[in-house]
């Protein structure tokens, strides 16, 4: 039994022997003796319902005690977990901070590439039209350097052809 159980239940049996004893001596008769005893009789209702009244509240504070234990528990786990999710935040935005970063580089290295792409596409189409007309000019001295069909002859002869613009 609790120790305030126990002082409330000897303070109010004490109340009751001393309203017994006040009562009693009186000699009032049956009638005061037979009053006493309901009251007497009240008042051990009285005791008995402070005394269930007072067991709830017990009760009551033992079953709150527990919920407070629980909801701390409850809260401790929740701030663990948020410790968690705040640190994997910061890592979240570390990595997406470097993600940027390099495709802001990879952005820059690609308009630079496209560039230099479109530059040295530019050298090639210029490179092949002068190919070509190299390859005109080449057969065009081809064609200039052909043996004509006299000289063609002369050529088998073993002679060799006189220049046109040579004197006889």
């Amino acid at each position: 039994m609790p120790l305030v159980w126990s002082r409330f239940a000897g303070s109010n049996k004490l109340f009751i022997l001393l309203l017994l004893g006040l009562l009693v001596p009186a000699g009032c008769g049956d009638r005061d003796a037979q009053r006493a005893r309901q009251e007497a009789a009240e008042a051990k209702a009285n005791v008995a319902k402070l005394e269930l009244r007072l067991a709830g509240a017990v009760q009551e504070i033992s079953e709150t005690k527990a919920e407070l234990k629980a909801v701390r528990r409850t809260r401790d786990e929740l701030q663990e977990q948020m410790d968690s999710i705040k640190q994997e935040r910061d890592q979240a935005l570390t990595l997406s901070r470097q993600a940027k970063e390099v495709i802001t580089n990879l952005t820059a290295r690609s308009s630079g590439q496209a560039s230099t792409t479109a530059g040295l596409q530019k050298q090639i189409a210029e490179l092949k039209a002068l190919v070509q007309e190299q390859r005109r000019v080449i057969e065009d001295f081809r064609k200039a350097a052909a043996p004509h069909p006299a000289e063609a002859e002369t050529a088998k002869d073993g002679a060799t052809p006189a220049e046109p613009n040579d004197k006889p």
